[in-house]
């Protein structure tokens, strides 16, 4: 096992990622940071125990017959319990395609795909239509029939951060190979915007904008980090370059036009899940495709290790508690996800560099 990179770290709380309290998180760390061979009986039994996992629990108890989570024909929403986001979760938890609950799921959940590839928010929302409709009446509009107003308002809503995250979640499972992923990955490939970033490039907010938007960028570029390099097109690699470029541009949190300033505060905290963007998912991706030795992703490396606390962990800072069929973490207090997240950033850039020094302030 590889595990020089820890003797650059002082005080790494190994034991308590370990602790079997978080059965994902004690087979991660084994997996990933203590590099325990596939084979290793212990690892094996870490991975038997993920569906013990609390959160993994209820959300499999709140699962319907038909596979979905809450409506059946509406995968978005209420956030962040219906269909997608469980998914999302389950592989972050380290649930695979074996299981027949994620099976279901996932079965439930492609049905939502559109003719391009995208994934779309928009299905069964006849009260919206309803809307149009009572609005077209009193205003004397057309109304166009249902059927073709869903049509379209469905490709409309296809995100690019929802796809992205679809895929990382899929390919997590172990559908790689699956058709619907490589749809995904090719339509995510034909959208990329021209600065190496994401936009969405129907929804009627981004119609006007130019510029790449880190919240569709990274579950993309996440998702395209994980492909199995058998299934990487030439096209799929060149997305790769020029996102990680969109995001080491901006040194992942800058605006770069504006002296560098932060572009939002919100991304400087430490966010699990991550279902969105904050610095550590930026300096996550762009550290696993290989640029841990780029001065620019210094600036957020350290904000995160000057978030360290006495003991060696490092703190949730925003989680979506009271959203979510079962809370994960209490916020400010030391994470086992965070920590198992940065320490993770802290190998790939000290395998890379050889160090952890930063660039002069």
């Amino acid at each position: 096992m590889t595990r020089e990179w820890m003797s650059v770290i002082d005080s790494i709380p190994i034991d308590w990622l370990l602790e079997s309290d978080n059965p994902p998180v004690r087979f991660f760390t084994m997996r990933e940071l203590l590099e325990y061979r596939k084979n290793d009986s212990e690892l094996i039994e870490t991975k038997e125990d993920l569906c013990n996992y609390r959160v993994t629990q209820k959300i499999l108890n709140r699962q319907n017959l038909d596979g979905s989570w809450e409506l059946p024909n509406q995968p978005y929403l209420p956030k962040y319990k219906s269909s997608y986001w469980q998914i999302m979760l389950l592989a972050m938890f380290g649930l695979e395609r074996t299981n027949k609950s994620v099976e279901r799921g996932v079965e439930k959940i492609l049905n939502f795909q559109q003719p391009e590839g995208g994934f779309s928010t928009m299905e069964g929302q006849q009260k919206e239509y309803e809307f149009v409709r009572k609005r077209g009446v009193k205003k004397k509009d057309p109304i166009p029939p249902y059927e073709d107003w869903r049509s379209l308002k469905n490709r409309e809503m296809q995100l690019s951060c929802l796809t992205g995250n679809v895929c990382l979640a899929l390919i997590q499972m172990g559908y790689e190979d699956h058709a619907a992923v490589k749809n995904a990955l090719q339509w995510l490939v034909e959208i990329q915007n021209k600065d190496g970033g994401w936009l969405c490039p129907y929804w009627g907010a981004h119609k006007n904008d130019n510029h790449g938007c880190f919240m569709g960028t990274v579950p993309p570029l996440d998702a395209f980090s994980e492909v199995p390099k058998r299934l990487l097109t030439t096209s799929m690699k060149k997305a790769l370059e020029q996102g990680a470029e969109f995001l080491l541009m901006h040194r992942l949190y800058q605006a770069d036009h504006h002296d560098f300033s932060p572009i939002k505060k919100d991304w400087l905290l430490l966010t699990f899940p991550q279902f969105f963007y904050d610095i550590l998912r930026g300096i996550s991706v762009v550290t696993r495709l290989g640029h841990g030795a780029d001065a620019r992703i210094d600036d957020a490396l350290r904000v995160i290790l000057n978030k360290r606390l006495p003991a060696g962990e490092w703190p949730v800072e925003k989680t979506y508690t009271g959203t979510m069929y079962q809370n994960i973490e209490q916020k400010w207090r030391p994470s086992k996800w965070i920590t198992l997240r940065v320490l993770k950033v802290l190998k790939n850039i000290v395998l890379t560099r050889g160090h952890l020094d930063l660039c002069q302030e």
